[in-house]
Order: structure tokens, then sequence, then C-alpha cells
């Protein structure tokens, strides 16, 4: 038969054809042989296949265990189970040594502040300047930082003891609060001594007085009242306020209650110095107060 000449050329068919296929045709599987050292570990052997159970006791007793026998003859499941847990504890070590690796590129730091620049860092801070620590940071393996406060966890001591060099915070402070809770409000400088002379600009009243000590008021103005009040109020309030003077205008006599209690005057009238009026004439039944001092809420 005589050979027609169609005027296209073989070779081009032929890259035209293995194009086309290479566009159908899947792109081919990445190959173990090439894999890198952390892909190695991860893709575990038959991790995806059948695999054969098998027993504590089998796999303790060993290889004739497993296949029946001296003379067994394995199969690929108890294979597959073989080499796959051999790979699962290979992994196992590589991450436990990858994030020793990276801890030991990081480790552990002691300064300032300042010194919190890296990823997978624990940081012991330190006052600047000095080698107390006073803090522990810490960054994860995004850089995220984390921020610890360090503490003492203690119990107050039973009696009173020695600092001792070598004693944990704990037991330093539990000796220290023994100290504070046996010490008494009249040890400290600013303390009233044990008898107190007191003038009407240097009163106290009871409940800021030290307990155990005497307290005495010098005074040249006879049957003299002190009085302290810690606000003044014009009007009334509901509820009302220990140790607030009520201003209230009224032209009412209040009906007075008899008493059980022996030598309980009813004062009819008070009447406040306030400068102006120092040198009014006192009369009987009458209280003259002096403000001093009225605290502002």
């Amino acid at each position: 038969m005589a050979e027609t000449d169609t005027g296209i050329d073989a070779g081009a068919v032929n890259d035209a054809g293995s194009s086309l296929f290479n566009e159908i045709a899947p792109a081919p599987a990445p190959s173990i042989n090439n894999a890198g050292l952390e892909e190695l570990f991860e893709s575990l052997f038959a991790d995806t296949a059948s695999r054969e159970t098998i027993s504590i006791r089998d796999w303790l007793d060993g290889w004739s265990a497993i296949v029946g026998g001296i003379n067994g003859i394995p199969t690929s499941r108890q294979f597959n189970t073989l080499q796959y847990i051999t790979d699962l504890k290979l992994r196992q070590l590589y991450r436990d040594m990858a994030a020793l690796k990276i801890a030991g590129a990081a480790g552990v730091k002691i300064g300032p502040i300042e010194e919190l620049n890296q990823k997978n860092i624990v940081l012991l801070e330190t006052l600047k300047d000095t080698n107390r620590i006073v803090k522990v940071h810490r960054t994860d393996s995004e850089n995220k930082a984390y921020e610890y406060e360090l503490a003492s966890v203690f119990e107050i001591a039973a009696e009173r003891g020695r600092l001792e060099p070598g004693d944990t915070l704990s037991a330093l402070f539990g000796k220290i609060a023994r100290y504070l809770t046996d010490i008494k409000a009249s040890c400290f400088k600013d303390a009233d001594d044990p008898f107190v002379l007191m003038t009407e600009a240097t009163y106290k009243p009871p409940a800021k007085r030290t307990k155990g000590s005497l307290y005495g008021l010098i005074t040249k103005i006879r049957g003299l009242i002190v009085i302290q009040f810690d606000r003044y109020v014009q009007g009334l309030e509901e509820p009302r306020v220990e140790r607030t003077l009520y201003g209230v205008e009224t032209s009412a006599r209040a009906d007075a209650e008899k008493s059980p209690y022996l030598y309980v005057g009813i004062m009819k009238c008070i009447v406040f110095l306030d400068g102006s009026n120092e040198d009014v004439v006192r009369e009987p039944e009458k209280l003259y107060a002096r403000i001093v001092n009225v605290r502002k809420e």
C-alpha cells in the first residue's frame, strides 16, 4: 500500500498527545524516598492499612507467639502492626526531642523585662540594675506573653521565734505574722502615753483613745462639755448617721420624757459660739458649744 503524506508531523502529534495526557492524568503522589526528616517521623507505616490485633501477652512473648510457633509464617497484617508500633514510638521520641530543641534554643533568662524579646522563652524578671527577682514571664511559640506573680503561702507560727538564715519564705512570713499579731497598739512611737492630758484643742473622743491609757482634760471653763461631730446637716435625714449634727428650726417645744437614770438633766437650749458671740452672757440651763472642726463628705 502506498504511503499517504498528510502533511502532519508525527513528532508534533506525539507531543500533543503527551501534553493532553499530562493535563488529565493525576499528579504523582509524594514519594517517601524524598520526604524530609519531620515527614518521615510523622508518617507512620501502615497508618491507614489493615493491622493485626496483638495482645500484650503475645507481644511480650515475642515473634513466635504472634505468628503461631517457631516455624510460623507471619502475615502482612502482623508485620503492619509490628512496624506501626515501632514508628509510633519513634514519632513520640522525635516530638519530645523537637520540643527540647526549641526550649534549648531560647531557654531561661534572668534579667529586666526587656529580655523578654523572643519566642519560647522563660524570663525571671529582676528589678532594674539589681539581681532581685520579682516576676516570672514566658512566651509561647506564637510569641504570646504570659506573666506570673510570686506569692507566699504561710501559716502564722504558733510561737515567736528568731528569723534564721535558710528559712523558707513561708516560714519567714509565718514568724513575722506571729510578731505582728502579738504586738500591742501602745508599742508604736505615735501611740499615747499611759497618762494623757488633753486640752480643748487636743481632745480625743473615747473611740480614738488608746486602750490602757488614762486621759484627763485640762480646762479653765467650769462644767465644760466637749462634743465632737464628723459632719453637719441642715435639716434631718433618714436613717440618722452617728456623730452628725442636725440643724432644725422649730418654734415648738419638745415633750420631755422621764428618764429611768439618775442625774440626767434635760437641756432646753444649745448656743453655738461662732466667734462673734464669745462674750455672750452665760445663762443657766443652756449649753454653749463651739464647732472646732467639720469634716465635709
